[in-house]
């Protein structure tokens, strides 16, 4: 039998990526991180299955002359804002006859529209729904949509199959994950709703081995993909003493760089480790220092502390934050602009991406938004892609204290300023001289090395305009004064303020455009009528009815395997036909409700062919199990209630 052949894509988004690399010292690298997603779904295909890697950002765009022809299934993966080129190469597959399969965040958060255009869909984590496709697929028999609910322990991900990566120069990162999950509830983030609030944590020993995988390749910047590196601190410690250990094992440290929270300031042991593991830079959502919007949005862990001082003190480990900060929150007016400029300038925070607060549909902030009626329909967005180098420009929302208008020229007010190279190399300076403890890190770039990279540095600078030649020159020198053991990481940030700098007037022309277009006459904005909310009266009795319904089912049920699946229909179809007028949850409800439970339970039961599109770690009942597993401290109710949200949005 003739070995099948799954081609694996990740969509470009990085253009613009090779003038960064270059500052850098890497003008090999075309793109910034290496496709960790891709990786990991080869290393979940059976040895049997020929896997090719396709990354566009590297390999190029697929087109007309790409040999499609030759592959079985094709596998394309991506953010929201890949989701448009996926569907360009989906639909350029099908016309050849490939099976197209599409997953990743941009699927699992609008799946809705998504369903049209791709054959297959993956909702959630791919680490069992993969295979089992793969499995029915080979046999004829695959589903057009699998879902994973429950969120799957991270020791069943894989080792990442690195060795179908043509050439890891191309990459300025190379790329590990260790934990997913996050246990803050930011109203604006889609990250809780995709991975949840309670972090899952892989197993050291494979994290080492990973990172020693990349090292063994020849990569020296790891970036660790995780939304909150400390969602669980004594994981993150414990794993911190080992890279450390690992690292000093290599000929050359590694540097690492990854995402954490605010609260990481209170830890001084933490800071320590992840200063002598040559963490850096290290992104953190700061957002906005008016306390009303942290207050607002629920981030709670930044509101309760100084900011000013938290970020002073983190960054005197010689840990340079690249901050994320949100323009537009309720609470902001247009005194905001102002502020924020400030903030970051007296934190000497040297790189910020600013973003447009946008609702992510799913998140609570787009379910309230949705019924305040200040949501904009998706073909209102701007075509530009909202990942790039200044993060979001425009927003699908309608601010409360300000014009979009006044939004959008405030936002390009403050990056002005920011990537002005008076006011970075003030915060550049001033972070190094905030520098009160030298990083514990053998093996670090000898002082002779040290003077060939400035010097190379300097010789690049001769081609620049004067201010920047005296600001960068500036920094330098001020470095190697206060901290030359921080002059790699300040060539970093500095090659990291040229991408942004290089970017600023095409990001302030389109802000323009934008701008002019809803001034003139006649314009106006088409608000989202949105009719899949689930009414407030069900959502309080929900947590109350939830482990009734579950045991109920859990019990009534041949193949316990079905039961997320049951639950996701009972719940949908039971909204499907009250929601809308479902003020209060009467006893009358919950007689329809088991009622409706019961009537599905016995279709399932008496289904011959019954194939439940939803697996996990935990679901191989047998029928012979008398026990109910205990839910009460998992969030098995919060996954089932946000799949049923998104059942409902179903066109």
């Amino acid at each position: 039998m003739e070995m099948r052949r799954v081609l694996l894509v990740a969509p470009d988004f990085n253009r613009g990526f090779a003038e960064h690399a270059k500052l850098m010292g890497r003008a090999s690298a075309k793109t910034l991180m290496m496709p960790l997603h891709l990786a990991t779904i080869a290393a979940l295909t059976p040895d049997d299955i020929e896997v090719t890697l396709w990354d566009e950002a590297v390999q190029g765009e697929i087109d007309e002359s790409t040999e499609l022809e030759r592959y079985d299934l094709l596998g394309v993966t991506g953010y929201v804002a890949q989701i448009p080129r996926a569907k360009q190469i989906a639909q350029l597959c099908r016309r050849h006859g490939v099976t197209v399969a599409v997953g990743g965040p941009g699927v699992s958060l609008v799946p809705e529209k998504c369903r049209d255009d791709f054959d297959v869909l993956f909702i959630g984590e791919g680490e069992f729904t993969w295979p089992q496709f793969i499995e029915d697929w080979r046999h004829g028999e695959h589903r057009n949509e699998y879902r994973q609910v429950t969120k799957p322990d991270m020791a069943v991900s894989p080792i990442p199959r690195w060795n179908l990566v043509d050439d890891v120069h191309n990459y300025l990162f190379g790329a590990v994950q260790t934990t997913r999950g996050c246990p803050f509830d930011c109203e604006f983030c889609d990250v809780i709703y995709l991975l949840g609030r309670s972090p899952r944590t892989k197993r050291i020993d494979q994290v080492l081995e990973e990172v020693s995988n990349l090292e063994r390749l020849g990569v020296r910047q790891i970036f660790c993909c995780d939304d909150n590196f400390i969602g669980d601190p004594r994981y993150a410690k414990d794993l911190l003493r080992e890279l450390i250990s690992l690292n000093r094992s290599f000929e050359k440290p590694a540097h690492f760089s990854t995402q954490l929270t605010m609260n990481v300031v209170k830890d001084e042991e933490l800071l320590e480790l992840l200063a002598d593991a040559n963490f850096g830079p290290i992104f953190i959502g700061i957002e906005t220092p008016n306390k009303e919007s942290l207050r607002e949005t629920n981030k709670f862990q930044n509101y309760r502390i100084d900011l000013v001082q938290a970020v002073k003190k983190i960054q005197s480990y010689g840990l340079p934050i690249l901050s994320s900060m949100i323009l537009g929150f309720d609470h902001d007016d247009a005194s905001i602009f102002d502020q924020q400029f400030e903030f970051i300038q007296e934190c000497c925070i040297p790189n910020s991406t600013i973003n447009v607060l946008t609702a992510g549909e799913g998140t609570k902030l787009w379910m309230r938004l949705a019924k305040e009626g200040r949501l904009i329909k998706a073909d209102e967005r701007h075509d530009e892609s909202t990942w790039g180098t200044h993060g979001g420009v425009f927003t699908n929302i309608v601010p409360k204290q300000m014009t979009r208008v006044e939004l959008m020229q405030g936002y390009g007010e403050l990056i002005t300023k920011l990537r002005d190279w008076d006011n970075f190399a003030a915060r550049a300076k001033g972070f190094v001289s905030g520098i009160n403890r030298e990083p514990n890190i053998t093996d670090q770039v000898s002082q002779e090395e040290i003077g060939s990279r400035a010097e190379q540095f300097r010789k690049f600078l001769f081609s620049l305009d004067e201010k920047t030649r005296r600001n960068v020159l500036d920094i330098i020198q001020h470095t190697l004064q206060h901290a030359p053991f921080m002059l790699e990481k300040i060539l970093r940030l500095v090659a990291y303020q040229f991408r942004l700098a290089a970017a600023l007037q095409p990001a302030i022309d389109r802000i323009q455009k934008r701008a002019e277009l809803e001034k003139s006459d006649g314009f106006e904005l088409a608000i989202e009528q949105a009719t899949v909310l689930i009414p407030d009266g069900f959502r309080k009795a929900y947590d109350t009815i939830f482990p009734k319904i579950y045991r109920h089912v859990y019990v009534g049920l041949l193949d316990k395997a079905c039961t997320e699946t049951v639950l996701i229909s009972i719940f949908t179809e039971f909204l499907a036909r009250w929601g809308r007028s479902l003020d209060k949850f009467t006893d009358s409800y919950r007689v329809y409700l088991m009622e409706l439970a019961d009537r599905t339970i016995a279709i399932e039961n008496n289904s011959r062919q019954a194939s439940p599109p939803v697996f996990t770690q935990s679901s191989a009942f047998t029928q012979e199990d008398s026990a109910i597993p205990d839910i009460r401290k998992t969030r098995l109710a919060e996954e089932i209630f946000k799949a049923v949200e998104q059942e409902l949005r179903r066109p």
